[in-house]
């Protein structure tokens, strides 16, 4: 019966479901379909297996609880965070959204993609936005994050095979693209720049993030603070690296706000990295706070090291704005009053673009 109406879709010259490109409404249809699933373990809730194979499940449980032997940053609880975000933009009407007004390339274009591989998956969005536009991709992932995007392409791999058509994951060779997407280093980046001259290229370096405290904050506003100074133990550039405090502003509000985040001291990479600090610290006989499990240091410098804090402090608004303008480019959020709530630095929305760089508009120019 299958192969008669196979052979009856063939004679009347309609689309077959796997042999031909995917339109932008099936994409959107199997990410939101992926969103829900994503949504399910991210709090851990055993997901429902009916658009999902066992197996796939199993391994993707597997992943989520293992990857901390594979990269010590990656435990559990920041790897479902992770893919709990992810999930709030896989959403029908956002993805609608997010992708009207923007041509569809029908797979005949090609980007490359170098991942990051600081906190898990934090690449996703790049994926996402090529796979919006309909353009294959040859991804380079970071020895870091090995893991998590092959499940997940296993995953969309299950609505529809074509996926495995459209994403290759760690080719020998970064060739035969139309346009380029890498993040790394500042120093890396000097070698993307000078490898991709010919090709039109998208690449980010090191930023890092900053909080504004006026004085006003209320304890809850500085506990969720915490959570932009320690998700995914500062690794990120959404992390809060730098804080600008009033003249006399008392610090130690910000230390009994923190302290129910001193577990991150448990992490094994944290701790060393705490330890080392302080040590450098004690041995140079260097002014410093320290609560036990986070250092903080008065300075102006923008991006203090995992497991500390930079701080200084502002006599008037003016020198706010000065401090930010002078540091645009290396900034990539700002927390506090007038600017995001405290606590959401790490979730970001579908539209937050790194660098304020709109992705899809990007891509659109380059590759037309």
């Amino acid at each position: 019966m299958q192969v008669i109406q196979l052979l009856k879709k063939l004679t009347t010259k309609q689309p077959l479901p796997y042999f031909c490109c995917m339109n932008r409404s099936e994409i959107i249809e199997h990410l939101t379909l992926l969103g829900q699933f994503l949504d399910q373990l991210g709090q851990s809730i055993p997901p429902v297996a009916e658009n999902y194979s066992h197996e796939i499940i199993q391994e993707i449980e597997d992943t989520i609880r293992t990857e901390i032997y594979r990269n010590g940053w990656f435990d559990e609880s920041n790897v479902r965070n992770s893919l709990a975000g992810i999930s709030t933009w896989l959403t029908l009407d956002q993805l609608e959204d997010f992708t009207r007004d923007q041509p569809f390339y029908r797979f005949e274009k090609r980007v490359s993609l170098i991942l990051a591989g600081n906190l898990p998956l934090v690449g996703f969005h790049d994926v996402l936005c090529c796979l919006l536009m309909g353009c294959k991709m040859h991804i380079k992932m970071s020895s870091d994050d090995q893991r998590l995007l092959p499940v997940l392409l296993k995953a969309l791999v299950e609505l529809n095979p074509s996926y495995l058509d459209y994403i290759k994951l760690n080719p020998i060779k970064l060739a035969g693209h139309h346009a380029v997407i890498g993040t790394g280093s500042d120093s890396s980046l000097l070698h993307f720049q000078s490898y991709f001259k010919d090709v039109p290229h998208l690449l980010r370096g090191n930023r890092t993030s900053i909080a504004v405290i006026d004085g006003t904050e209320t304890h809850q506003e500085l506990e969720a603070l915490g959570k932009d100074i320690f998700d995914y133990f500062g690794r990120g550039c959404r992390s809060v690296t730098h804080l600008m405090v009033p003249e006399t502003y008392s610090l130690d509000r910000i230390f009994s706000a923190i302290l129910s985040y001193e577990e991150v001291l448990q992490n094994k990479k944290y701790g060393n990295n705490y330890e080392y600090h302080r040590a450098v610290f004690l041995l140079s006989q260097q002014s410093l706070l320290d609560n036990g499990f986070l250092l903080l240091k008065e300075t102006k410098e923008l991006q203090a090291p995992i497991a500390m804090l930079y701080f200084h402090r502002y006599v008037n608004p003016s020198e706010i704005d000065a401090y930010l303008d002078l540091h645009h480019d290396q900034i990539q959020c700002i927390l506090g009053k007038g600017f995001l709530p405290f606590g959401t630095a790490q979730r970001p929305r579908i539209h937050d673009f790194a660098d304020q760089v709109n992705t899809l508009e990007w891509l659109s120019k380059a590759l037309n």
